[in-house]
């Protein structure tokens, strides 16, 4: 798998899905109640911010590292 596709998929899918586990765990421990549609919009948020800006900068990043 190239090495672009790994770090667009972990900033897309990955991370945002670590990120709503974590708000939902933190939510059920605080005793809050739990809304999957709130968290749909974490996720989505989430996801859109790591496609348009964490993915490629990361992948610049690393791009910039090797040369």
């Amino acid at each position: 798998m190239p090495k672009v596709l790994k770090i667009m998929l972990f900033w897309t899918l990955v991370f945002p899905t670590i990120i709503t586990i974590f708000r939902i765990i933190t939510d059920y421990i605080l005793g809050k109640e739990i809304e999957m549609l709130s968290y749909s919009a974490v996720f989505l948020g989430i996801a859109a911010a790591g496609l348009i800006f964490a993915g490629p900068l990361n992948y610049l990043i690393s791009k910039s590292k090797e040369d």
